[in-house]
C-alpha cells in the first residue's frame, strides 16, 4: 500500500489538531504549517479537504483558527484517508468506484485478492484513531515532532521553553 503525500501531510495536520484539542485550543493554519514543515497555502488546502469531510471546523473569535470537529478518539484513519484521497485503500484499476465493473472480472483472479487486501487494510485503519497516533508517535503530546526538529508553539506545552 502506498500512502500519497497528500494523505501523509493531511494526517500530520490532523495530528497537530488533535494535540491542540487535547490542550483545549484551536490553532491557526499558519501555525499548523510551521509546525509540520509545509507552506500555509498547502496546509489550507489540506484543511479544506478535511473540513469538507466534517473532520475539521473553523473557530471564530480572538482565539480562533481551526480545530477538530469531534474528539480525536472518534476519528479513524479510514475516515481521515477517505477524506484526503477518496478511498483509504487503492489497490488496482479493477477496484474502481461502486458499480464499476472491470471488463476482465470473469477471467481474472485479482479482484478477489484486492477485495481481501482492502478488507484487511481497512480493518487495521478502522482500529487506529487520531488519539492513538498522537499517543504513540508524539509522546510529548503538545511538543513538536522530534524527527523534524520543528517545535510546537510554546502555548501548546506546559513545560517552560529555554
Amino acid at each position: 500500500m502506498k500512502v500519497s503525500a497528500t494523505e501523509e501531510h493531511g494526517l500530520r495536520c490532523l495530528m497537530r489538531l488533535a494535540i491542540a484539542w487535547k490542550a483545549g485550543e484551536s490553532v491557526t493554519i499558519p501555525e499548523v504549517a510551521r509546525c509540520e514543515g509545509m507552506s500555509p497555502p498547502y496546509a489550507a488546502k489540506l484543511v479544506a479537504m478535511l473540513r469538507r469531510a466534517d473532520l475539521v471546523r473553523s473557530v471564530r473569535g480572538v482565539k480562533g483558527g481551526v480545530g477538530l470537529s469531534r474528539a480525536p478518539e472518534s476519528i479513524t484513519l479510514t475516515q481521515a484517508m477517505s477524506a484526503l484521497a477518496g478511498s483509504p485503500v487503492r489497490t488496482g484499476p479493477c477496484m474502481g468506484p461502486e458499480g464499476v465493473r472491470c471488463d476482465r472480472q470473469g477471467t481474472c483472479g485479482l479482484r478477489g485478492v484486492w477485495d481481501r487486501v482492502t478488507t484487511v487494510v481497512t480493518g487495521v485503519l478502522d482500529g487506529v484513531t487520531l488519539a492513538d497516533l498522537v499517543a504513540n508517535g508524539r509522546s510529548e503530546a503538545g511538543g513538536g515532532d522530534s524527527r523534524s526538529g520543528v517545535a510546537a508553539p510554546a502555548r501548546w506545552s506546559s513545560e517552560p521553553r529555554a
